[in-house]
């Protein structure tokens, strides 16, 4: 079994003590730059915090399960803390027991894929984007405002929570539309199903189309931006009760 260790440059020590306890297991492990050479082992182990995952998962389609190790400030994708991941991680490799987490795909001049959220940010600070949103050929909104986020179930505790998003269990099958202080009374986020196709048009100027908060493309106006599930889940290792985690660790933002 090969195991594929990445981390943030700060965590290199806590890098080397899995790598060093994998090997004890009779893992191979390997400590590796973030790449999708990565889809070649049999799993990942992530040293840092959600954002150390999220470039990790820009990298890959096929994604073998993660392990992650918690460095970061926050962690809500996270299963260990430095002090314990000796115990998790080992009853995790034992097991093998996978769990997967839809991630959507974006086509906006080139594919972005994401696994919390595509936004759709105006290109010219403190200027309005004009857009039309449609699902599945339905217009619902027309809007103007700072633009539009189009988040997973898993993504509800990202960076739509934060624009007034409801927080969604990370298990159900759809997406949610929000939109980024839009300039107009009474629009409200949209809950729809994991299958839909989700198109934005572009209107008066550009747009960035932007995946997890790393990878950027920027639209044109007259464009149209499409949205879907994308056929490549990302892959983690199960945790026990994982909604109770994800709320623990909300109330310690509050």
């Amino acid at each position: 079994m090969r195991a594929a260790i990445v981390y943030k440059p700060d965590s290199f020590g806590v890098a080397e003590d899995v790598r060093k306890f994998l090997e004890s297991m009779g893992v191979e492990a390997e400590i590796c730059e973030q790449s999708r050479e990565l889809e070649s082992y049999d799993f990942i182990v992530s040293v840092g915090g959600d954002g150390t995952i999220l470039r990790t998962l820009q990298m890959l389609d096929h994604c073998p399960p993660i392990f992650a190790v918690n460095t970061g400030k926050v962690g809500l994708l996270t299963h260990a803390d430095p002090e314990n991941f000796k115990d998790l991680l080992g009853k995790s490799v034992e097991n093998m027991d996978v769990e997967e987490f839809m991630r959507i795909e974006c086509f906006a001049n080139e594919r972005l894929i994401a696994l919390n959220e595509i936004a759709l940010l105006t290109a010219v600070p403190a200027r309005l984007v004009e857009m039309t949103i449609s699902v599945d050929g339905v217009e619902i909104e027309r809007m103007r405002g700072d633009g539009l986020l189009i988040s997973t179930p898993i993504g509800s505790t990202a960076y739509a929570l934060s624009t007034g998003g409801p927080i969604i269990d990370p298990y159900m099958a759809c997406m949610l539309v929000v939109p980024v202080a839009p300039f107009k009374l009474g629009w409200k986020p949209w809950v729809v199903g994991a299958d839909r196709e989700v198109v934005v048009s572009i209107h008066n100027r550009p747009c960035l189309a932007i995946a997890d908060g790393h990878k950027m493309v920027e639209v044109q106006p007259e464009s149209k931006i499409v949205v879907r599930r994308s056929p490549y889940p990302a892959r983690f290792f199960r945790i026990e009760d994982r909604i109770r985690r994800i709320a623990e660790m909300l109330k310690k933002m509050d």
